[in-house]
Protein backbone atom coordinates (compact mmCIF):
# COMPACT_ATOMS: atom_id res chain seq x y z
CA UNK A 1 0.00 0.00 0.00
CA UNK A 2 1.35 3.66 -0.93
CA UNK A 3 1.02 6.19 1.71
CA UNK A 4 1.80 9.96 1.25
CA UNK A 5 1.08 13.16 2.62
CA UNK A 6 0.49 15.89 0.38
CA UNK A 7 -1.60 19.36 -0.20
CA UNK A 8 -4.97 19.03 -1.22
CA UNK A 9 -5.80 19.62 -4.74
CA UNK A 10 -8.90 21.25 -5.48
CA UNK A 11 -11.36 18.64 -7.39
CA UNK A 12 -13.15 19.80 -9.86
CA UNK A 13 -14.10 17.13 -12.14
CA UNK A 14 -16.62 16.09 -9.82
CA UNK A 15 -20.23 17.74 -8.53
CA UNK A 16 -22.84 17.35 -6.21
CA UNK A 17 -26.28 16.41 -6.42
CA UNK A 18 -28.62 18.91 -5.39
CA UNK A 19 -32.41 19.76 -5.18
CA UNK A 20 -34.72 17.34 -5.78
CA UNK A 21 -32.19 14.91 -7.29
CA UNK A 22 -29.95 15.18 -3.88
CA UNK A 23 -33.50 14.32 -1.88
CA UNK A 24 -33.93 11.27 -4.33
CA UNK A 25 -30.01 10.05 -3.89
CA UNK A 26 -30.66 10.31 -0.10
CA UNK A 27 -34.15 7.88 -0.06
CA UNK A 28 -32.62 5.84 -2.75
CA UNK A 29 -29.91 5.02 -0.36
CA UNK A 30 -31.15 4.97 2.97
CA UNK A 31 -33.97 2.60 1.01
CA UNK A 32 -30.84 0.17 -0.46
CA UNK A 33 -29.31 0.29 3.52
CA UNK A 34 -26.47 2.87 3.04
CA UNK A 35 -26.36 4.74 6.18
CA UNK A 36 -26.40 8.62 4.66
CA UNK A 37 -26.98 12.30 5.47
CA UNK A 38 -26.13 13.78 2.27
CA UNK A 39 -24.87 17.46 2.93
CA UNK A 40 -26.44 17.43 6.43
CA UNK A 41 -24.21 17.42 10.24
CA UNK A 42 -22.90 20.71 12.10
CA UNK A 43 -19.68 21.67 10.93
CA UNK A 44 -18.56 20.91 15.27
CA UNK A 45 -18.89 17.16 14.32
CA UNK A 46 -17.36 17.38 10.89
CA UNK A 47 -13.95 19.20 12.36
CA UNK A 48 -13.30 16.42 14.78
CA UNK A 49 -14.66 13.29 12.44
CA UNK A 50 -12.34 11.01 10.44
CA UNK A 51 -13.44 11.70 7.12
CA UNK A 52 -12.23 10.33 3.71
CA UNK A 53 -13.06 10.99 -0.16
CA UNK A 54 -13.00 8.04 -2.12
CA UNK A 55 -12.45 8.33 -5.63
CA UNK A 56 -14.32 5.26 -7.92
CA UNK A 57 -13.23 4.97 -11.62
CA UNK A 58 -15.08 1.72 -12.93
CA UNK A 59 -16.19 0.45 -10.37
CA UNK A 60 -12.89 0.32 -8.33
CA UNK A 61 -11.49 2.91 -5.78
CA UNK A 62 -8.38 4.60 -7.68
CA UNK A 63 -7.36 6.18 -4.52
CA UNK A 64 -8.69 7.14 -0.99
CA UNK A 65 -7.78 10.25 0.77
CA UNK A 66 -8.12 11.76 4.12
CA UNK A 67 -8.54 14.91 5.39
CA UNK A 68 -6.00 16.00 7.77
CA UNK A 69 -5.68 18.61 10.59
CA UNK A 70 -4.16 21.75 9.54
CA UNK A 71 -5.32 21.13 5.41
CA UNK A 72 -3.15 18.07 4.21
CA UNK A 73 -4.33 15.13 3.46
CA UNK A 74 -3.27 11.41 3.65
CA UNK A 75 -3.33 9.49 0.61
CA UNK A 76 -4.24 6.24 -0.02
CA UNK A 77 -3.72 3.83 -3.01
CA UNK A 78 -4.44 0.36 -3.92
CA UNK A 79 -1.53 -2.37 -3.66
CA UNK A 80 0.02 -2.26 -7.34
CA UNK A 81 -0.18 -6.27 -7.68
CA UNK A 82 -3.38 -7.79 -5.98
CA UNK A 83 -5.31 -3.88 -6.57
CA UNK A 84 -6.81 -4.45 -3.20
CA UNK A 85 -6.21 -2.32 -0.27
CA UNK A 86 -4.27 -4.18 2.67
CA UNK A 87 -6.10 -1.95 5.60
CA UNK A 88 -9.97 -3.44 6.74
CA UNK A 89 -11.17 0.09 7.03
CA UNK A 90 -10.09 1.17 3.22
CA UNK A 91 -11.48 -2.14 1.85
CA UNK A 92 -15.24 -1.10 3.97
CA UNK A 93 -14.55 2.77 2.61
CA UNK A 94 -14.13 1.24 -1.01
CA UNK A 95 -17.13 -1.04 -0.70
CA UNK A 96 -19.38 1.68 1.02
CA UNK A 97 -17.86 4.41 -2.14
CA UNK A 98 -18.95 1.47 -4.64
CA UNK A 99 -22.35 0.64 -3.47
CA UNK A 100 -23.14 4.26 -2.85
CA UNK A 101 -22.61 5.06 -6.59
CA UNK A 102 -23.67 1.87 -7.86
CA UNK A 103 -27.35 2.74 -6.52
CA UNK A 104 -27.00 5.92 -7.91
CA UNK A 105 -26.20 4.39 -11.15
CA UNK A 106 -23.06 5.59 -12.21
CA UNK A 107 -19.56 3.84 -11.89
CA UNK A 108 -17.28 6.78 -11.54
CA UNK A 109 -17.34 9.51 -8.79
CA UNK A 110 -16.28 10.69 -5.58
CA UNK A 111 -17.94 9.22 -2.24
CA UNK A 112 -17.42 11.65 1.22
CA UNK A 113 -17.93 9.16 4.00
CA UNK A 114 -17.39 9.51 7.75
CA UNK A 115 -15.96 6.83 9.66
CA UNK A 116 -17.28 6.19 12.47
CA UNK A 117 -16.82 3.91 15.65
CA UNK A 118 -17.86 -0.03 15.49
CA UNK A 119 -16.85 -0.52 11.70
CA UNK A 120 -20.05 1.68 11.09
CA UNK A 121 -19.93 4.50 8.51
CA UNK A 122 -22.30 7.68 6.88
CA UNK A 123 -22.06 8.56 3.60
CA UNK A 124 -21.63 12.71 3.97
CA UNK A 125 -21.94 13.55 0.45
CA UNK A 126 -21.62 11.82 -3.39
CA UNK A 127 -19.84 13.70 -6.32
CA UNK A 128 -20.27 12.40 -9.83
CA UNK A 129 -19.24 13.43 -13.32
CA UNK A 130 -21.27 16.53 -14.70
CA UNK A 131 -21.87 14.79 -18.04
CA UNK A 132 -23.25 12.11 -16.24
CA UNK A 133 -25.33 13.14 -13.54
CA UNK A 134 -28.16 13.97 -15.76
CA UNK A 135 -28.23 9.94 -16.13
CA UNK A 136 -28.68 9.11 -12.92
CA UNK A 137 -30.92 6.58 -12.23
CA UNK A 138 -32.17 6.59 -16.08
CA UNK A 139 -34.39 3.93 -16.93
CA UNK A 140 -32.46 3.15 -20.14
CA UNK A 141 -29.40 1.10 -19.96
CA UNK A 142 -26.18 2.75 -20.69
CA UNK A 143 -23.99 0.56 -22.84
CA UNK A 144 -20.77 -0.62 -20.88
CA UNK A 145 -17.69 1.36 -21.16
CA UNK A 146 -15.17 -0.65 -22.91
CA UNK A 147 -12.81 -2.48 -20.13
CA UNK A 148 -8.75 -2.37 -20.12
CA UNK A 149 -8.14 -6.14 -21.80
CA UNK A 150 -11.54 -7.29 -23.19
CA UNK A 151 -12.20 -6.47 -27.00
CA UNK A 152 -15.73 -4.59 -27.72
CA UNK A 153 -18.65 -6.16 -28.99
CA UNK A 154 -19.51 -6.20 -32.32
CA UNK A 155 -22.50 -5.51 -34.38
CA UNK A 156 -24.18 -8.69 -33.27
CA UNK A 157 -22.92 -8.57 -30.00
CA UNK A 158 -21.09 -11.42 -30.44
CA UNK A 159 -16.71 -10.75 -29.26
CA UNK A 160 -14.12 -13.15 -28.50
CA UNK A 161 -14.62 -12.72 -24.68
CA UNK A 162 -17.33 -14.71 -24.60
CA UNK A 163 -15.87 -18.10 -25.69
CA UNK A 164 -13.41 -17.44 -22.11
CA UNK A 165 -16.62 -17.58 -20.33
CA UNK A 166 -17.04 -19.49 -17.61
CA UNK A 167 -19.59 -19.45 -14.40
CA UNK A 168 -19.28 -21.39 -10.92
CA UNK A 169 -21.60 -20.96 -7.84
CA UNK A 170 -21.38 -21.25 -4.28
CA UNK A 171 -25.11 -21.57 -3.23
CA UNK A 172 -25.88 -21.99 0.70
CA UNK A 173 -28.39 -24.21 2.72
CA UNK A 174 -29.27 -24.71 6.36
CA UNK A 175 -29.98 -27.81 8.67
CA UNK A 176 -32.38 -27.33 10.56
CA UNK A 177 -34.33 -29.91 13.32
CA UNK A 178 -37.98 -30.47 13.16
CA UNK A 179 -38.14 -28.47 16.50
CA UNK A 180 -36.79 -25.53 14.33
CA UNK A 181 -33.58 -25.61 16.00
CA UNK A 182 -30.15 -25.27 13.64
CA UNK A 183 -27.80 -27.69 13.37
CA UNK A 184 -24.25 -26.20 12.47
CA UNK A 185 -22.86 -27.52 9.16
CA UNK A 186 -19.50 -27.38 10.33
CA UNK A 187 -20.71 -30.54 12.70
CA UNK A 188 -20.05 -32.96 9.27
CA UNK A 189 -17.94 -30.98 6.91
CA UNK A 190 -14.77 -28.90 6.96
CA UNK A 191 -14.40 -25.31 5.79
CA UNK A 192 -13.11 -25.81 2.11
CA UNK A 193 -13.81 -28.16 -0.78
CA UNK A 194 -16.86 -28.72 -3.05
CA UNK A 195 -19.00 -29.06 0.25
CA UNK A 196 -17.86 -26.88 2.86
CA UNK A 197 -18.78 -25.00 6.16
CA UNK A 198 -19.26 -20.98 5.64
CA UNK A 199 -18.06 -18.62 8.00
CA UNK A 200 -20.60 -16.19 10.27
CA UNK A 201 -20.00 -13.46 12.31
CA UNK A 202 -22.34 -13.26 15.08
CA UNK A 203 -21.97 -11.32 18.30
CA UNK A 204 -18.17 -11.08 17.75
CA UNK A 205 -17.69 -14.72 17.46
CA UNK A 206 -17.02 -16.84 14.57
CA UNK A 207 -19.04 -19.96 13.60
CA UNK A 208 -19.72 -21.88 10.82
CA UNK A 209 -23.79 -22.93 10.36
CA UNK A 210 -23.90 -22.53 6.95
CA UNK A 211 -23.54 -25.31 4.20
CA UNK A 212 -21.88 -24.60 1.25
CA UNK A 213 -21.89 -25.66 -2.37
CA UNK A 214 -18.73 -25.40 -4.68
CA UNK A 215 -19.01 -27.02 -7.57
CA UNK A 216 -16.49 -27.24 -10.68
CA UNK A 217 -17.31 -23.67 -13.12
CA UNK A 218 -18.38 -24.68 -16.70
CA UNK A 219 -19.10 -22.85 -19.67
CA UNK A 220 -22.32 -24.28 -19.95
CA UNK A 221 -25.00 -23.26 -16.88
CA UNK A 222 -26.51 -27.14 -17.81
CA UNK A 223 -23.26 -28.45 -17.29
CA UNK A 224 -23.04 -26.29 -13.92
CA UNK A 225 -25.78 -27.34 -12.72
CA UNK A 226 -25.00 -31.20 -13.17
CA UNK A 227 -21.80 -30.29 -11.54
CA UNK A 228 -24.22 -28.80 -8.47
CA UNK A 229 -25.94 -32.14 -8.50
CA UNK A 230 -22.70 -34.17 -7.89
CA UNK A 231 -22.08 -31.52 -5.02
CA UNK A 232 -25.51 -32.23 -3.39
CA UNK A 233 -24.97 -36.12 -3.71
CA UNK A 234 -21.20 -35.66 -2.06
CA UNK A 235 -23.56 -33.32 0.78
CA UNK A 236 -25.74 -36.10 1.42
CA UNK A 237 -22.53 -38.75 2.22
CA UNK A 238 -21.23 -35.98 4.57
CA UNK A 239 -24.20 -35.49 6.84
CA UNK A 240 -25.29 -38.62 8.17
CA UNK A 241 -28.01 -37.86 10.30
CA UNK A 242 -30.95 -38.09 7.72
CA UNK A 243 -33.14 -36.57 10.44
CA UNK A 244 -32.26 -33.04 9.67
CA UNK A 245 -33.85 -30.85 7.18
CA UNK A 246 -32.08 -29.04 4.47
CA UNK A 247 -33.31 -25.63 3.79
CA UNK A 248 -32.88 -23.20 1.35
CA UNK A 249 -34.04 -19.78 -0.25
CA UNK A 250 -33.42 -16.81 1.41
CA UNK A 251 -34.18 -16.44 4.74
CA UNK A 252 -35.29 -20.34 6.28
CA UNK A 253 -33.66 -19.51 9.80
CA UNK A 254 -33.70 -15.69 11.38
CA UNK A 255 -30.50 -15.48 12.13
CA UNK A 256 -28.91 -16.76 8.87
CA UNK A 257 -29.60 -15.13 5.44
CA UNK A 258 -28.62 -17.28 2.69
CA UNK A 259 -27.36 -16.42 -0.87
CA UNK A 260 -27.10 -18.32 -4.39
CA UNK A 261 -23.43 -16.43 -5.30
CA UNK A 262 -22.79 -17.12 -9.21
CA UNK A 263 -19.05 -16.19 -10.42
CA UNK A 264 -18.45 -15.29 -13.78
CA UNK A 265 -14.84 -15.33 -15.44
CA UNK A 266 -13.94 -14.30 -18.88
CA UNK A 267 -16.60 -11.33 -19.11
CA UNK A 268 -15.99 -7.93 -17.73
CA UNK A 269 -17.17 -6.44 -14.54
CA UNK A 270 -19.17 -3.41 -15.59
CA UNK A 271 -21.96 -1.11 -14.39
CA UNK A 272 -24.08 -2.26 -17.29
CA UNK A 273 -23.57 -5.80 -16.46
CA UNK A 274 -24.12 -5.59 -13.15
CA UNK A 275 -27.64 -3.77 -14.10
CA UNK A 276 -28.35 -6.55 -16.32
CA UNK A 277 -28.03 -9.22 -13.45
CA UNK A 278 -30.22 -7.48 -11.67
CA UNK A 279 -33.00 -6.41 -13.63
CA UNK A 280 -32.66 -9.74 -15.03
CA UNK A 281 -32.06 -12.13 -12.71
CA UNK A 282 -32.72 -10.75 -9.33
CA UNK A 283 -35.73 -8.73 -10.15
CA UNK A 284 -37.49 -12.65 -11.68
CA UNK A 285 -36.56 -14.10 -8.03
CA UNK A 286 -37.94 -11.61 -5.86
CA UNK A 287 -40.96 -12.11 -7.72
CA UNK A 288 -40.88 -16.33 -6.79
CA UNK A 289 -39.51 -15.92 -3.37
CA UNK A 290 -41.16 -16.78 -0.37
CA UNK A 291 -42.60 -13.52 1.37
CA UNK A 292 -40.38 -13.71 4.33
CA UNK A 293 -37.24 -13.63 2.14
CA UNK A 294 -38.41 -9.74 1.47
CA UNK A 295 -36.75 -9.46 4.72
CA UNK A 296 -33.48 -10.57 3.68
CA UNK A 297 -32.92 -7.26 2.30
CA UNK A 298 -31.39 -4.43 2.45
CA UNK A 299 -28.97 -6.17 4.58
CA UNK A 300 -28.16 -8.82 2.41
CA UNK A 301 -29.48 -9.26 -1.35
CA UNK A 302 -28.98 -5.65 -2.31
CA UNK A 303 -28.74 -4.39 -5.90
CA UNK A 304 -24.98 -4.78 -7.99
CA UNK A 305 -23.70 -6.35 -4.95
CA UNK A 306 -20.22 -7.88 -6.32
CA UNK A 307 -17.15 -9.14 -5.08
CA UNK A 308 -13.82 -9.19 -7.30
CA UNK A 309 -12.09 -12.53 -7.01
CA UNK A 310 -8.36 -13.45 -7.30
CA UNK A 311 -8.81 -15.44 -10.29
CA UNK A 312 -9.72 -12.44 -12.29
CA UNK A 313 -13.64 -12.67 -12.39
CA UNK A 314 -15.81 -11.38 -10.09
CA UNK A 315 -18.80 -13.08 -7.76
CA UNK A 316 -22.58 -11.44 -8.33
CA UNK A 317 -23.77 -11.59 -4.35
CA UNK A 318 -27.13 -10.58 -4.95
CA UNK A 319 -29.48 -13.96 -5.11
CA UNK A 320 -30.72 -15.87 -2.43
CA UNK A 321 -30.21 -19.76 -2.63
CA UNK A 322 -31.19 -20.89 -5.47
CA UNK A 323 -31.06 -24.56 -4.42
CA UNK A 324 -34.71 -23.59 -3.18
CA UNK A 325 -35.90 -25.54 -6.20
CA UNK A 326 -34.78 -27.09 -9.21
CA UNK A 327 -36.74 -24.63 -11.43
CA UNK A 328 -35.64 -21.60 -9.55
CA UNK A 329 -31.79 -23.20 -9.93
CA UNK A 330 -32.25 -23.90 -13.64
CA UNK A 331 -34.14 -20.34 -14.07
CA UNK A 332 -30.82 -18.15 -12.34
CA UNK A 333 -28.13 -20.43 -13.73
CA UNK A 334 -29.49 -20.22 -17.47
CA UNK A 335 -31.08 -16.53 -17.27
CA UNK A 336 -27.73 -15.23 -15.70
CA UNK A 337 -25.79 -17.11 -18.49
CA UNK A 338 -27.59 -15.17 -20.73
CA UNK A 339 -27.34 -11.63 -19.29
CA UNK A 340 -23.49 -12.74 -19.55
CA UNK A 341 -23.41 -13.55 -23.05
CA UNK A 342 -25.87 -10.94 -24.37
CA UNK A 343 -25.50 -7.99 -21.59
CA UNK A 344 -25.55 -5.30 -24.67
CA UNK A 345 -28.97 -6.61 -26.07
CA UNK A 346 -30.87 -6.34 -22.52
CA UNK A 347 -31.82 -2.62 -21.99
CA UNK A 348 -34.38 -3.39 -19.77
CA UNK A 349 -33.68 -1.29 -16.53
CA UNK A 350 -37.31 -1.23 -14.27
CA UNK A 351 -35.17 -1.28 -11.18
CA UNK A 352 -33.08 2.37 -12.37
CA UNK A 353 -37.04 3.79 -11.73
CA UNK A 354 -38.10 5.05 -7.87
CA UNK A 355 -41.16 2.56 -8.75
CA UNK A 356 -39.98 -0.63 -9.44
CA UNK A 357 -36.72 0.07 -6.93
CA UNK A 358 -38.87 0.53 -4.25
CA UNK A 359 -41.20 -2.13 -4.86
CA UNK A 360 -38.20 -4.65 -5.02
CA UNK A 361 -36.50 -3.52 -1.47
CA UNK A 362 -40.67 -3.60 0.01
CA UNK A 363 -41.18 -6.66 -1.71
CA UNK A 364 -44.15 -5.37 -3.46
CA UNK A 365 -44.71 -8.26 -6.30
CA UNK A 366 -47.98 -6.91 -7.52
CA UNK A 367 -45.90 -3.86 -8.68
CA UNK A 368 -42.63 -5.87 -9.72
CA UNK A 369 -45.16 -8.10 -11.69
CA UNK A 370 -45.46 -4.88 -14.46
CA UNK A 371 -41.78 -6.18 -15.42
CA UNK A 372 -42.49 -9.60 -16.38
CA UNK A 373 -43.85 -8.85 -20.21
CA UNK A 374 -40.98 -6.62 -20.76
CA UNK A 375 -38.04 -9.15 -19.54
CA UNK A 376 -39.53 -12.24 -21.45
CA UNK A 377 -39.81 -10.13 -24.61
CA UNK A 378 -35.89 -9.24 -24.29
CA UNK A 379 -34.74 -12.53 -23.63
CA UNK A 380 -37.26 -14.26 -25.94
CA UNK A 381 -35.27 -12.02 -28.87
CA UNK A 382 -31.66 -13.48 -27.74
CA UNK A 383 -30.21 -16.49 -30.25
CA UNK A 384 -29.90 -19.23 -27.63
CA UNK A 385 -33.09 -18.48 -25.64
CA UNK A 386 -34.23 -21.90 -27.18
CA UNK A 387 -32.21 -23.88 -25.00
CA UNK A 388 -33.48 -22.23 -21.66
CA UNK A 389 -37.58 -21.39 -23.13
CA UNK A 390 -39.12 -24.20 -21.19
CA UNK A 391 -37.51 -23.10 -17.87
CA UNK A 392 -38.17 -19.47 -18.41
CA UNK A 393 -41.70 -20.04 -19.54
CA UNK A 394 -42.43 -22.29 -16.80
CA UNK A 395 -41.15 -19.37 -14.29
CA UNK A 396 -43.06 -16.93 -16.22
CA UNK A 397 -46.75 -18.65 -15.84
CA UNK A 398 -45.62 -18.83 -11.81
CA UNK A 399 -44.94 -15.13 -11.64
CA UNK A 400 -48.14 -14.31 -13.56
CA UNK A 401 -50.21 -16.58 -10.95
CA UNK A 402 -48.25 -15.42 -8.03
CA UNK A 403 -46.63 -18.51 -6.98
CA UNK A 404 -43.79 -18.32 -4.62
CA UNK A 405 -41.33 -20.71 -3.58
CA UNK A 406 -41.89 -22.09 0.41
CA UNK A 407 -38.66 -22.40 1.93
CA UNK A 408 -40.04 -24.35 5.01
CA UNK A 409 -39.66 -27.39 2.32
CA UNK A 410 -36.68 -29.61 3.23
CA UNK A 411 -34.83 -29.29 -0.15
CA UNK A 412 -33.52 -32.96 -1.05
CA UNK A 413 -37.13 -34.62 -1.94
CA UNK A 414 -37.03 -31.97 -4.80
CA UNK A 415 -32.95 -32.79 -5.69
CA UNK A 416 -34.14 -36.45 -5.15
CA UNK A 417 -32.03 -36.80 -1.98
CA UNK A 418 -32.76 -39.72 0.04
CA UNK A 419 -34.21 -38.46 3.63
CA UNK A 420 -34.36 -42.19 5.16
CA UNK A 421 -31.11 -44.35 6.37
Amino acid sequence: MARMIVRPAVEKKYVSLHGSALLMAQARLIRSGIPCGLNSGSVEEKRYAARYAVHVDRLAAAKIRQHQMGGSEAVFMPDPESGRYEDGLHRRLEKAALRSLYTLGVDEGEVIITALPGRRYVVEDVRMPADRSKAVMSAKGQRSRRTEGYPANNEEGDSSLVSSLLMGMDPEFVLMKDNGDIVFASEFMERGGTVGSDAVRLRGEVIYPIAELRPSPKANPKELLLEMQKALREAHLLIQDRSLAWKAGALPYGDFPLGGHIHFSGVPLSLSLLQTLDNYVALPLALLEDPNGRLRRPRYGFLGDFRRQPYGGFEYRTLPSFLVSPLVAKVSLGVAYLAARYSDRLPGRPLNTERYHRAYYEGDKSVLKECIAGWHRDLSALPEYPDFAREIERAVAHMERGRTWDESRDIRPLWNIPTKP
